[in-house]
């Protein structure tokens, strides 16, 4: 399941999605409170949380913090994430299928949050 083709099903946005339902139904459907109005944003910060920790303080290692990062630089990492050009193996593996469907309005919202 190496070849790039098999790879990018992987990442597509039905298993982003199902990976979204997933980690709601684990967590009981509860949402954190978010400064946005918007459900999209509330949901990915949800989501998010799941690994990178309650408001971005992860005390997993592979998992970096992201309490306390400036807006600017989350949202270069977000960008570089969806297009791809961020190309770690824990991007690579992670960040990019999560990243994918984002919209620049998105990743400002997530980032200011």
């Amino acid at each position: 399941m190496r070849d790039s083709k098999a790879w990018r099903r992987i990442l597509s946005i039905p298993a982003a999605l199902g990976l979204v339902a997933l980690t709601v139904a684990a967590c009981g459907g509860a949402r954190p409170e978010s400064s946005s109005g918007d459900p999209t944003v509330a949901g990915t910060v949800h989501v998010c949380s799941s690994c990178h920790g309650p408001d971005g303080r992860s005390i997993s290692p592979t998992f970096p913090r992201l309490a306390a990062q400036q807006k600017d630089y989350l949202v270069a990492q977000l960008q570089a994430f969806r297009d791809k050009t961020r190309a770690d193996p824990h991007a690579q593996t992670y960040m990019w299928g999560m990243a994918a469907q984002l919209s620049d309005q998105n990743i400002d919202a997530i980032a200011t949050y």
